[in-house]
């Protein structure tokens, strides 16, 4: 029980201790800050603000189309209610919504995301609702796929490359750097790791799909080419 109180003690300290530092690294990256800082650092940081303001919304778009083939593949499959929940998701996000934005609505679709795999992978012998629709999801899904894969990679070199110049910045100017590269740590960190799941799904796919005699796009999925980045 002691154990247990500590771990969430210490969970909690860092949790606060993350999203103070998150807070005053976003006050340091203001535009005038920004504005005093020497060159090259100067042009850097503006390009890397551009760069994963781009990437943050091709995350956008990818997500949107893979809570999209979600939804698609859930209405196949009988589940209605979950489909209609993983449908609105996707229609929530547009040309303006965050990188944030984006999260959330993955967050919040997860746990749908999961009842979907488990339908699919425990339908052995059960008549799809829709054979078009599944086809037609998984087809979505694997081009979402290959939007997030190739995100990944973009990540992943421009963070290398940014680190990289960065070579010999201050304390404060690392600080600002920091508040652009945070975007592309969670693409790097998170995105692959979902990927690897979406993997294993996509053979899921492909025994219910011979199983149930659906015909459906058959799609290579290469695995995200990572850096070797020393962050």
């Amino acid at each position: 029980m002691k154990k247990t109180l500590l771990s969430l003690l210490l969970a909690g300290t860092a949790a606060l201790l993350l999203s103070s530092c998150a807070a005053v690294t976003e006050k340091l990256a203001t535009k005038e800050n920004i504005e005093k800082l020497p060159e090259p650092f100067k042009s850097l940081v503006i390009q890397l603000k551009k760069d994963q303001e781009a990437i943050a919304a091709r995350y956008t778009q990818g997500t949107k189309t893979m809570l999209k083939a979600y939804s698609t593949i859930a209405e196949a499959v009988g589940m209605k209610t979950q489909a209609a929940t993983l449908r609105a998701e996707a229609d929530a996000l547009n040309a303006g919504s965050s990188l944030s934005d984006a999260r959330k609505a993955m967050n919040r679709s997860a746990s749908i995301i999961k009842a979907v795999r488990d339908k699919v992978a425990s339908s052995k012998g059960v008549a799809a609702a829709s054979k078009e629709k599944f086809t037609q999801g998984v087809q979505i899904k694997n081009q979402a796929y290959l939007v997030q894969v190739t995100l990944t990679t973009d990540a992943s070199l421009k963070a290398a490359n940014a680190v990289k110049a960065a070579k010999g910045a201050s304390p404060m100017q690392m600080a600002i750097l920091t508040t652009q590269l945070d975007p592309l740590y969670f693409i790097i960190r998170d995105v692959p790791k979902f990927l690897a799941e979406e993997r294993k799904f996509n053979d899921i796919c492909k025994e219910y799909a011979k199983e149930q005699k659906i015909s459906i796009p058959t799609a290579p999925l290469p695995t995200p080419k990572l850096s070797n980045m020393n962050f």
